[in-house]
């Protein structure tokens, strides 16, 4: 199941995004892809396959889980971006002032900026680490979901194997199949009736 944190790691992973950057995080208008419907098991099927990244964005955990990155993100952002705020503030009045005020002023202001921008350093790897560790716990709690309805999908079916698949590079890619060997919609519908 190490898999399915790889797999799962990208469709959260785009929230962290947020979190290192200094300008707002665009509002994307949510997916209208529709939900893969339920298709019956070809007799004699020993193999099939879940796409784990259908399962973890259309299930109500998996939206749960991404909602949560989601608010810690923004909450980090917002502090992340008044820091910024504050360090462009003082770098504007040391070049509006640097030809009117003393030197000795001006070399305290340079001071008190290099500290802001190494405490906003730091804070950009905090926020970083704080995001990921939920992203994790998220990931983690997710998997221990998961992994019992798989389970049970499997032997109720007599499969041998159901194998976690992706459309990102770097993991298995589904490139044909027989559309009753996706178990996916399968797994949601199970997710989100095992409140």
């Amino acid at each position: 199941m190490k898999a399915i944190a790889f797999i799962l790691v990208s469709l959260i992973g785009a929230a962290t995004a947020s979190a290192q950057t200094t300008q707002a995080p665009p509002q994307a208008p949510p997916a209208t892809r529709q939900a893969p419907t339920v298709v019956p098991l070809p007799v004699g099927t020993k193999i099939a396959f879940v796409n784990l990244q259908i399962v973890f964005s259309d299930s109500e955990l998996g939206k749960q889980g991404q909602e949560q990155v989601r608010v810690l993100n923004q909450k980090l952002f917002a502090g992340l971006a008044a820091r910024d705020k504050e360090i462009q503030g003082l770098s504007d009045k040391i070049k509006a002032q640097q030809t009117i005020v003393a030197d000795a002023l001006i070399q305290n202001w340079n001071q008190d900026l290099a500290r802001l921008q190494r405490e906003a350093q730091f804070a950009r790897q905090e926020a970083q680490i704080q995001s990921e560790a939920l992203q994790q716990q998220v990931l983690a709690e997710f998997e221990k979901k998961i992994r019992p309805v798989i389970e049970a999908v499997r032997a109720e079916k007599g499969l041998q194997a159901i194998v976690g698949i992706q459309s990102e590079p770097g993991g298995l890619t589904l490139l044909a199949a027989e559309p009753g060997i996706d178990l996916s919609a399968e797994i949601v519908r199970r997710l989100n009736s095992s409140k």
